[in-house]
């Protein structure tokens, strides 16, 4: 209810911008205030405050000043900012969300300082995921992407090796092997473990499930696109036949196999009560750090027909109400630099898989563990956007918080995923 009434409250300023006839007049490009608003993500404040006293080291006319809420409360404020007249001049925020504030007069579009050959710097999905109606509207930052971490103890006790990044498994031979690594693992060690876990069970959010769904359509099918070119349509997309198919397996996970827990289990990898898990590359240090005595190792998603794993992570918009916009390009190029990269990454003492695909290749010290290197091979392979729509909030909640739960705890798939995608694109109306 809550992300909804923010969608109503986004509608609302999206009005003020139409009326306010879009973007402002720009102050000046070599001197000024520059004002940054961003969320209190881990290591984000800090690194994007180490790109600032460069930046003003080498610009010593210009003053920028960071404000920070907690991410919780981050897109709420960031409406009731852009309603003000008085706005901060660069955000950051996720690249699910740059095609709704787009949509709604938000943002200013940034192609000026995104060449074609700059573009090519980062994947197609990532330009694509900023973009909106030709034009881009942020500058990628930083991304995430999904890994399945395995238990090497177990793998060993049942003689399973692991796929590489270059020949993953299907979820066909996924099944087959986990389901020996289980029967072995309960037969030597005396345990019973699940097959698959994720941060939070049953597994919920569109970025975890729906490339399973995705996967078992050919590159470019309906299927694999997941929803209609102007992100308004699911139906002929989300429900395709190889699609319902895949929502059946998922569901085959918690009712038919019972590999999956339908309930929460606190640190189901980390203390051994999992063979794999899909997770984020920082799981691992936490797996390090707060369960050394398991040892694991990762393997790319599997799929059905075609590997996929989401992408989608910060990126740096400007207002559309800056009076600073050229000054604040100057900053996003100098933020989205080698030299920005990497003073972030020292402020935060780590590194992060980031948006430029030539950067960890350029820079090998930045990604030292395999792990890293793991996860950026495995964005760089098999890296989609997830589902580009105006309306991703709305997408998200149903398709991905709604909808999975209830396949999981056993609902009908076929009337469950009409239901469902009936009820987004009776909401996705308001954007046509």
């Amino acid at each position: 209810m809550k992300k909804l009434l923010i969608m109503l409250l986004i509608m609302i300023i999206g009005i003020s911008f139409i009326w306010a006839g879009g973007s402002q007049e720009e102050a000046t490009a070599t001197g000024g205030e520059l004002k940054l608003f961003l969320p209190q993500s881990p290591g984000l404040v800090d690194g994007f405050q180490a790109i600032a006293d460069a930046y003003q080291v080498e610009n010593p006319d210009v003053t920028v000043t960071i404000r920070s809420v907690p991410f919780a409360k981050y897109k709420e404020q960031l409406q009731v900012m852009w309603a003000s007249n008085d706005v901060d001049d660069i955000i950051t925020t996720g690249s699910t969300d740059i095609r709704n504030y787009a949509y709604y007069g938000g943002l200013a579009p940034i192609d000026d300082i995104l060449s074609d050959s700059e573009k090519g710097q980062f994947l197609a999905s990532t330009i694509e995921a900023v973009s909106y109606n030709g034009s881009v509207y942020a500058y990628p930052f930083r991304e995430a992407c999904s890994a399945m971490y395995y238990n090497k103890t177990y793998f060993d006790m049942a003689g399973i090796t692991a796929p590489d990044i270059e020949h993953p498994w299907t979820w066909s031979e996924w099944l087959t092997n986990v389901q020996k690594v289980k029967d072995v693992v309960k037969e030597q060690a005396g345990k019973d473990v699940w097959g698959l876990v994720f941060l939070s069970n049953p597994g919920t959010g569109d970025f975890w499930i729906t490339p399973m769904i995705r996967s078992a359509g050919e590159k470019g099918s309906n299927t694999y696109k997941a929803i209609s070119e102007d992100g308004l349509t699911v139906h002929g997309y989300g429900d395709t036949p190889e699609a319902m198919e895949a929502y059946h397996f998922f569901q085959d996970l918690y009712t038919r196999y019972e590999l999956a827990p339908s309930a929460e289990v606190p640190d189901a990898f980390g203390t051994g009560q999992a063979i794999t898990m899909i997770s984020f590359m920082s799981s691992a240090s936490t797996f390090n750090n707060k369960f050394p005595e398991t040892e694991w190792g990762l393997m790319p998603i599997p799929f059905f027909k075609t590997p996929i794993v989401h992408t989608g992570g910060f990126t740096m918009g400007i207002s559309a109400k800056s009076k600073n916009q050229t000054l604040a390009k100057d900053f996003i190029k100098f933020a989205g630099s080698d030299d920005g990269i990497k003073l972030y990454f020292d402020a935060i003492g780590g590194s992060d898989i980031v948006s430029r695909t030539d950067f960890a290749d350029k820079y090998p010290e930045y990604y030292q563990e395999d792990y890293q290197k793991f996860f950026v091979e495995v964005m760089n392979a098999y890296g989609e956007a997830r589902p580009l729509t105006p309306g991703y909030v709305l997408y998200n909640q149903i398709m991905g918080f709604n909808l999975y739960p209830d396949l999981a705890l056993g609902a009908d798939v076929e009337s469950t995923v009409k239901q469902k995608i009936d009820q987004l694109e009776s909401q996705l109306a308001q954007f046509k």
